[in-house]
């Protein structure tokens, strides 16, 4: 190659296509490169992902341009070379293609531009199951995440989790403070896609046909709140409880992530770590303990020790059926469990519920969390809980509101662009992540926790925007008073409560047996107004400690 082997790369969409082109005679000159925006590129090592994002999945490339736009040509070497490079890069992205080129001889000399079109394929269907990883201080959660994404040994000493850490304190403890989402993926044949054969996370998920999507949760008592807003605002399909093989009892945390799946009737699957280091007799005294815990909470389920099963599939079906619980024994130093894990987890397939009565389903979408991008305005990731929606509005042209906010009020908003699994696409679906670039037609201040819908669907399937509900509860504490302060987590918010009325139907237990459940009527404190409907979970605490975890009845 020689520094005049470059290309012009530009949007070929109605609204941006080039004026003059290259193969036209006579043209010896195009616009400027643009370092600072666009899809504008003067270099063979550009990032054709990047680009064909820029270009709502296309991309065309000018070949023979210097990058002050002179028209200067290549030989015929050159270009056979730039053309192979280009087809090694789609190759590479495993989801792009050359659709057309179109070459021009100069007529002062021998040498040629072209135009290349390049265009992503057709988006593979995609499922997603999200796993929300649970335990309690220092069981090893992000250690075996590390593992699970990135494909590579721990060290014995916290190396693997590195990879999931996001801020300086949390390298510096070794302790998650935070919520780390990091992803598996499963091609068409089953086949692991993680960081040992995918460079970036928008590899993976080119190349996925299943995704799974872990949520690494904090396991000290001081980061309790975010560990809540993970349950109740992050949408988990499972619940996967870590304890760790040197544990000398099942903890008290343990115990509670075990009763709120029950709680909110999650499926529930349980990874022993740090197999490395486990005494034979002390952990046969952990796994007795541990099978009566999970016979005393979720006595209808059976329990099932993984080792080296072959029927992944049924008992994945079996697990998402509620109907049993795996426990898979792990070790990160030796990669000891991981493939039982994995394969499970790929034949895993979440059940989407549309939260209507009336058979409809309309769009709903749960912000969790925000961005501000320059460019684009605000954006928010999120879950599509149900229905579809399309740049520009609603699949099926419905208005869409964004609220509430403190007071309760929705204020109409549009998107403008869409991505799911960080891949550009004209619309999302219930059933997975995406990001949307929303535009509100009116001031409102928006933050994790609201909610997009249809307009029409604001008082549909029992949904109300209200300050006070009722709730089916399990209680995690030892005991609940009429008037009690409470913080309540709903979805990706958290509010003040206070406990209205305790219902009398069903009497208060310790905790150790789950199945007990009492109806509980709150209220929000401070006038503040919620988006509240049948069958959302909502958790609670008191300070650093988990009061209680169940499902809305009805908002009042």
């Amino acid at each position: 190659m020689t520094t005049r082997d470059t290309m012009y790369s530009e949007d070929i969409s109605d609204s941006h296509k080039h004026v003059v082109s290259v193969l036209q005679d006579g043209v010896t000159k195009l616009p400027p490169e643009l370092d600072e925006a666009g899809n504008v590129e003067y270099k063979v090592g550009t990032l054709l992902q990047w680009r064909l994002a820029e270009g709502d999945g296309h991309a065309l490339y000018i070949v023979g341009v210097h990058d002050n736009g002179d028209v200067v040509g290549i030989s015929d070497k050159e270009f056979e070379h730039t053309i192979d490079t280009l087809e090694n890069m789609a190759q590479q992205l495993d989801n792009a293609r050359i659709v057309s080129i179109k070459k021009r001889v100069l007529h002062d000399s021998e040498r040629v531009v072209a135009e290349v079109r390049l265009a992503q394929k057709a988006p593979l269907p995609q499922t997603e199951l999200r796993v929300a990883v649970l335990g309690d201080y220092g069981a090893g959660k992000s250690t075996v995440l590390g593992c699970l994404t990135h494909g590579e040994a721990d060290d014995g000493r916290g190396k693997a989790r590195l990879n999931l850490m996001r801020h300086q304190h949390e390298l510096e403890s070794g302790h998650t403070s935070s919520i780390t989402l990091s992803t598996v993926g499963f091609d068409g044949d089953g086949r692991v896609q993680n960081y040992t054969n995918n460079r970036s996370a928008e590899h993976i998920f080119q190349r996925s046909q299943h995704v799974v999507t872990f949520i690494d949760t904090c396991g000290h008592a001081k980061h309790l709140k975010t560990t809540a807003r993970a349950l109740t605002g992050y949408s988990p399909h499972v619940f996967c409880v870590v304890i760790p093989a040197d544990a000398v009892e099942v903890s008290t945390t343990t115990r509670e992530y075990i009763q709120i799946a029950a709680a909110l009737g999650m499926p529930l699957m349980v990874a022993v770590s740090k197999m490395d280091i486990a005494d034979k007799a002390g952990f046969a005294a952990l796994m007795h303990e541990l099978l009566g815990t999970l016979d005393a909470v979720l006595p209808e389920r059976s329990k099932c020790i993984v080792v080296n099963v072959d029927e992944h599939q049924s008992l994945a079906d079996d697990m998402m059926r509620m109907s049993v619980v795996p426990i898979f024994t792990t070790s990160a130093v030796r990669t000891l469990g991981f493939g039982d894990l994995t394969a499970v987890l790929g034949k895993s397939l979440a059940k989407r519920v549309a939260y209507s009565t009336d058979g409809v389903k309309p769009f709903e979408f749960h912000i969790e969390h925000l961005y501000s991008i320059d460019t684009v305005g605000t954006v928010a990731t999120g879950w599509v809980h149900s229905g579809a929606v399309a740049a520009g509005g609603a699949a099926d042209t419905q208005q869409l509101v964004i609220g509430p906010d403190s007071s309760g009020n929705f204020v109409e908003a549009d998107v403008s662009s869409i991505h799911t699994l960080r891949t550009p696409t004209e619309s999302a679906k219930a059933g997975m992540s995406a990001s949307l670039a929303i535009q509100p037609r009116s001031p409102i201040t928006i933050q994790k926790g609201m909610v997009v819908l249809g307009a029409d669907q604001l008082e549909a399937g029992g949904r109300r925007i209200s300050s006070e509900f009722t709730a089916t509860v399990t209680v995690l504490c030892s005991d609940l008073v009429k008037m009690q302060a409470v913080v309540v987590h709903i979805r990706s918010t958290y509010h003040l409560a206070t406990i209205v009325d305790i219902g009398s139907s069903t009497e208060l237990q310790p905790p150790g047996c789950a199945q007990a459940t009492t109806g509980l009527r709150l209220r929000l404190s401070g006038n503040v107004r919620e988006l509240i409907y049948p069958g959302m979970p909502v958790v609670a605490r008191d300070g650093r400690s988990l009061t209680f975890a169940g499902r809305v009845t009805a908002a009042m």
